[in-house]
């Protein structure tokens, strides 16, 4: 049900058949682009609508698409058959609210300013993440070029979401559930409002956020932009009560990485507490012990989850057959991608933060009308601070310059694009309760991986083609030294290191010098 102040409850379903009143005469309206496109040969859209759907923290492993062995996920797949997948897409910060202020952006968050979750000091205290609503964002730039612009869903930012360039949003308070509660819902009132106003949802998060995306898409009478950001795959990783028991006979088997003992590294990677056997959520009985605990909780964690992403993807189905059933398909680009990924019992872990593979890696796929390479996999370098250069890209809108990232429309095109890097520079700053991750910067290219844990003089290295799993780093006797025969391969990866710090303007955390420890 849906309340806003001041008025009485109306049911979703009668807001959505309000809404649909507007429907026959948009479509034709937003649909009409792709007559044009039709007679210019099947090239890409002018004015494309686009359907931007990010989720939470689910890793690349997690989707069948991926190639994941433990779920299918028939609707997300259906964007990269139809669409083209990236297999090295990357995010610069595997933290909520950062990942996704870099996605509005463009940019590290160095520049943007939400260096971690709001209201948690980043660091050393002294830099609280804050984002100023009067800096550019791609929605903002589609405003002003004539989209109507809308968000539903997780927001997490500490700013007026009209004030950033939506026209109609409606977000959940926090960052995460419960899911079935129906309070804690803001929106504006009417299309273009920046007033905000508490609103009532009955049902499962995840439906009510695919209602409310619809309903806001049957509004726009101009092309447009709907970002859908779910957050259900978040702690407390409640799936809908259809899924609760899915996967009550399911043995869910372990990764390789899951009896972890943390040696042969930092200990950035010991002290932090990410560990599957500490989990709160699962209240594994008191009997156990620590490794049955681990495993127990393992294996109620995965079952929680895939149930919250098997609602995902039921509720992608919903938004795919809305597009094709209201002729709004042949001139929507269909973007899905992850704020980052997540640690599925990977070094016995769960959530992200570190710069590791399994948090750093986020899927990204875009099915675009007219595009050339459909049903591709590309093994272009993605990352995440491109995703706003590409959409303004595909508009046909230019990409300003303060923004860091490159688009890759042309990929979609058919062109060559330029040379693209492939490295990663990567930037996590937030440290305290309750996972205590050490605050890190670091270098990932195709077969190495440099990490400076800088607040605890502390470094990992690992070469990648041996040690695809990141259990062995090459520094020795305490950071010290380094495995014989890379003494060049880590002078380069610190010159480069620095270099990429120099290239992207950031000054924050301490400078790259490679002091051994005590110094």
């Amino acid at each position: 049900m849906t309340e806003s102040s001041g008025s009485g409850r109306i049911s979703r379903r009668d807001a959505l058949r309000t809404a649909g009143g507007v429907l026959a005469a948009s479509a034709a309206a937003l649909a009409a682009p792709a007559q044009e496109q039709a007679a210019r040969g099947g090239s890409l859209p002018k004015q494309p609508n686009i359907l931007w759907i990010t989720g939470e923290g689910v890793p690349q492993s997690m989707l069948s698409c991926y190639g994941s062995r433990l779920i299918q996920t028939p609707n997300i797949d259906r964007i990269a058959k139809e669409g083209m997948r990236f297999g090295n897409s990357f995010c610069t910060n595997a933290l909520c609210a950062p990942s996704r202020a870099t996605l509005l952006t463009g940019t590290y968050n160095h520049i943007n300013g939400m260096y971690g979750n709001p209201e948690i000091p980043a660091t050393t205290g002294t830099m609280m993440p804050h984002f100023d609503a009067a800096q550019e964002t791609f929605p903002k730039i589609l405003k002003r070029h004539g989209y109507q612009t809308g968000m539903v869903g997780k927001w997490h930012l500490p700013v007026n979401p009209a004030h950033v360039g939506f026209d109609y949003f409606v977000y959940k308070n926090g960052a995460g559930g419960p899911y079935y509660r129906e309070t804690g819902y803001f929106g504006n009132p009417s299309l273009g409002s920046d007033q905000i106003q508490e609103q009532v949802h009955q049902g499962y998060g995840t439906d009510v956020n695919t209602d409310l995306a619809i309903a806001g898409m049957r509004q726009f009478k101009r092309p447009f932009l709907m970002m859908l950001q779910y957050f259900n795959a978040h702690r407390p990783f409640d799936p809908p009560h259809k899924y609760e028991h899915l996967y009550d006979n399911v043995r869910i088997p372990e990764p390789g990485t899951f009896w972890d003992d943390y040696q042969n590294r930092s200990r950035a990677a010991e002290v932090a507490r990410m560990r599957i056997e500490d989990m709160p959520d699962f209240h594994a009985p008191a009997y156990l012990t620590p490794r049955q605990r681990r495993q127990w909780n393992y294996q109620r964690f995965m079952e929680h989850f895939m149930g919250t992403l098997r609602s995902q993807d039921d509720n992608i189905g919903r938004l795919l057959d809305f597009l094709d059933s209201s002729g709004l398909a042949q001139n929507t680009i269909v973007v899905y991608t992850c704020d980052h990924g997540f640690f599925m019992g990977d070094h016995g872990w769960f959530d992200k933060r570190f710069m590791y593979e399994q948090a750093v890696h986020v899927p990204w796929m875009i099915r675009c009308p007219g595009m050339q390479g459909r049903g591709t996999v590309s093994d272009e370098w993605v990352v995440n601070i491109d995703n706003a250069p590409t959409a303004l890209d595909l508009c046909g809108l230019p990409v300003p310059a303060q923004m860091q990232g490159r688009s890759i429309a042309p990929l979609l095109r058919g062109e060559s694009p330029a040379p693209r890097e492939r490295s990663l520079y990567y930037h996590y700053y937030e440290f305290g309760e309750p996972h205590w991750a050490a605050p890190h910067y670091g270098l990932r290219t195709e077969r190495y991986k440099l990490i400076r844990y800088y607040n605890r003089n502390e470094w990992d290295f690992f070469d990648l083609e041996r040690d695809p799993d990141e259990m062995d780093s090459l520094f020795r006797q305490n950071g010290m030294k380094v495995e014989p025969g890379y003494e060049d391969t880590l002078k380069q990866l610190v010159a480069q290191l620095k270099d990429r710090r120099d290239f992207y303007k950031d000054t924050t955390g301490l400078p790259v010098i490679l002091w051994q420890p005590g110094d």
